[in-house]
Order: structure tokens, then sequence, then C-alpha cells
């Protein structure tokens, strides 16, 4: 047993003074004053205590990507746990069926060894070639001349998240698949109007993939103005909206409409990190990804290597929570909420993850006013 003192819980709405006390992999008790015979009392100092992180969308870490087999997925994990995340669903990049059963069958064993890896979340492979971004225009298909259902079925209890375009050829028919089996179909690099957008809600669909990065936004036909993707989701309360918080894929006066738009209970964080996010890394790095598209790291993201586009993130969980409290101005609450409570609803978790509440699972984490990270710990043992 673990008891933790003095300590500033974060709660869903409120951040209370109280102690935490850890029996095995569980939450046992939270109040003040808490006294257990023979438990290892650990002094927070008067540190925020928080649920664990839970990124949806992240691609690597640590130099290791969720593409490299059962090891790296477990390695990335373990890189990205060191910054606050300890739980997560390792993100495939677009690639045929047969990779991506790969992709899947090695999440599948990593689970039996960390079963904080809470499923595969699969970006791809029935995206938009026109929004394909840092995805390889070779790896993607239609779902209409895409035979899925095997593959969907065989692996219904592990996909928890896919992203799809709505606007192509069949989408609709595999997001209402998607949705049966229980899974999550996501708007993902799509050229989706508005209209298609939300006909999206009614076949499945109710999430959008990093938000404002490759969907529509309000655009012109001719002399007029047209809704997009990203209007879709701000203006409907049925999606929830994934937002890469890293100040590079958004700048402040987006991230502040976003969150006046969703809030904290339909906004959620994730990193989209690429293998070298969660570690140090300097200017001008470049790293091949698993698909076969060069990525280069510069100013604190990464790009294509013509730097034409963005690639995808070099954040990490914690970093994401420091920036929408202390540059965007949330309040710590629903800074954290939106990595910890909000995820884990979106993919049906939050039974047991996301909350710092009797009987959910022992994975907290402490950090100071400044977000510093101090202490992680994953299913009641402190991670080192």
């Amino acid at each position: 047993m673990i008891l933790i003192k003095n300590v500033k819980v974060i709660k869903e709405s409120c951040i209370i003074a109280s102690d935490v006390l850890v029996r095995g992999s569980k939450i046992e008790e939270i109040g003040k004053n808490l006294f257990c015979e023979g438990a290892e009392v650990i002094d927070g100092k008067g540190c925020y205590l928080s649920a664990g992180f839970i990124d949806l969308h992240v691609h690597g870490g640590g130099g290791f990507s969720a593409m490299g087999g059962k090891d790296e997925i477990l390695d990335m994990a373990k890189a990205h746990a060191k910054f606050g995340t300890t739980s997560m669903l390792p993100t495939a990049l677009s690639a045929g069926l047969d990779v991506l059963e790969n992709v899947t069958q090695s999440v599948i064993e990593a689970q039996k060894e960390n079963r904080n890896i809470l499923g595969v979340h699969l970006e791809g492979p029935f995206l938009s070639p026109d929004m394909n971004g840092a995805q390889k225009s070779d790896n993607i298909f239609m779902p209409c001349n895409t035979d899925y259902d095997s593959f969907i079925n065989k692996y219904k209890d592990t996909i928890k998240m896919m992203g799809v375009a709505p606007e192509l050829d069949g989408a609709f028919a595999l997001g209402e698949k998607l949705k049966s089996n229980g899974a999550v179909a996501s708007i993902a690099h799509s050229s989706a109007d508005y209209d298609i957008s939300v006909e999206a809600l009614k076949h499945g669909f109710s999430d959008i993939t990093h938000i404002y990065n490759a969907c529509t936004s309000c655009f012109k036909r001719g002399a007029f103005r047209y809704a997009g993707t990203v209007e879709a989701g701000l203006a409907n309360d049925e999606f929830t909206v994934q937002v890469i918080a890293d100040l590079k894929h958004l700048p402040l006066g987006v991230l502040k409409l976003i969150y006046k738009a969703k809030g904290a209970d339909k906004m959620y964080l994730i990193t989209d990190g690429l293998e070298f996010s969660a570690s140090e890394i300097e200017d001008g790095t470049k790293v091949m990804q698993k698909n076969g598209v060069e990525a280069v790291y510069e100013d604190g993201v990464m790009l294509l290597a013509d730097r034409s586009k963005l690639a995808g993130s070099a954040s990490n969980s914690i970093g994401l929570v420091r920036n929408m409290y202390k540059k965007v101005g949330v309040p710590l609450t629903d800074a954290v909420k939106m990595m910890t409570v909000t995820p884990a609803k979106v993919i049906g978790v939050d039974s047991f993850k996301g909350k710092i509440e009797k009987g959910y699972d022992a994975d907290i984490i402490l950090f100071d006013d400044e977000l510093n990270l101090k202490s992680v710990m994953i299913l009641g043992k402190i991670f080192k």
C-alpha cells in the first residue's frame, strides 16, 4: 500500500487538499488525514495530484514507432510515461490492411505486458488524397474498393478509433460499421464540407482528428464562402475534437476559440507525436518515418523534409496541458480534464480511467505549480 499525503487533488471540477491511499493497482481512498498502518508514505510536498494523462493519438516516442512491433510499442509507452502519459492508443500511419493487421497484432502482444495500452488507433487508410499531409499517398485507399469487414470484425476488441474521410465513396457504411463494433469513427484528413461532415454524424462519426489540421475550414468557391469540417466540429455538440496544443500546429487565438466553442468536455488533447516526441532532439534532425516519408525537426515541430507541411509533433502530454493552462488561460481543472476524463470518455474507459476516485486505476501523476512533473505512478507502481 502507498499513502500519498500533502497534495492538492485535481478532480473533474475542483481541487481539494487531500491524501490518497493506493492499494495494489487501485485507488483505495481519498480524504484528509488518512492513516494506514504499514503503508509506504509519500510526502507530496504540496504538489498537484492528477490522474495520469491519456493520449489517444500518438505515433511514436523516444525514438520508437507504433509501426515498429511489440517492443517498440512498449518502449514508446515508456518514453511518454516520463512526461505523464500513463495510458495511450498507439496510432498507426496510413497503410494497407495487411500492414495494419501486423500493427494491431503487435498492439495485442504489447497489451499482455502493459494493459494501459488501451487498443489501437488507425489513422487511415481511408483518407482524402488531397489532404494526405504527412501520410504517403500510396497508402491511401477507397472504402468502396476495400474488403475491410473481416479485418474490423477480427480486431473489434482492439480497434478503438479509426480516422476516415467521410466524403469518400463507402465511408458512411464504414462509419456505421466502426460504431457498431464499438470503435470511434473520426473525421480525418478530409476534404468534406460542412454538410457532409454533419451528415457523417448520422453514419457513426462522432470525432474530428486534429481539428484545423488536414481538414477543411471556411473556404471560397467563386464569390461565396462555405463552411467546412472545422465549422461542423465547432458548431455541433455531438462532435468531440482532437487538439494538438503545442502552439505550433495551432496558434493561441485558435486554441482559445476551440475551447470557447467546445469546452473541456468535448475538446481533448493529443500529442500526435512521431518517433522523436517525448525525447530530446536537436534542430535539423531528420527522421525517416515507417511509411517512407522523411520529416525534419525544426522550431519545436516536425515538418516534411521540404518544409512545405507540418508532419506531426514532437510534443509531450505535460507540455500540452501546461500550454492550455499557462498560455491559453483555461482553468487547471479543465486543462487536466482534456487529457484525462475527456479522452477516457471518448473511448469508453471512464469507468476505471481518467479520474482520482475510489476504485479507479491508480494511474497518478504529481506536478508543481509550473507543471513540472515530479512523479508518475502507473497501476499503483512508481514509474522510474
